[in-house]
């Protein structure tokens, strides 16, 4: 299980955001504000996965493999997901 790992990365994400964007991380999820509205990330313990809602791109699930949270559905990284998402 990669909990630790992916609440590490959602504080740490969080903490990168925050310059830029209204984010708040609270309780092992992470809400961004955005004009486009609002992103959601948590971690999903049962499927061991950060799920992503966002208002953009829609509903996207990551496994953790290769030091990098992929996407069960396109195969792209999280961060190359959220980064083209805010930046739209």
């Amino acid at each position: 299980m990669h909990q630790a790992i992916a609440l590490q990365y959602l504080s740490d994400l969080s903490d990168i955001l925050e310059n830029s964007y209204d984010a708040d991380y609270v309780g092992g999820s992470l809400l961004i504000n955005h004009t486009k509205g609002q992103f959601l990330l948590n971690y999903h313990g049962v499927m061991d996965q950060i799920w992503l809602s966002s208002p953009l791109s829609g509903a996207h699930h990551f496994v953790y493999q290769d030091d990098q949270w992929i996407c069960t559905r396109t195969g792209r990284d999280l961060e190359d997901i959220l980064r083209n998402d805010l930046d739209a």
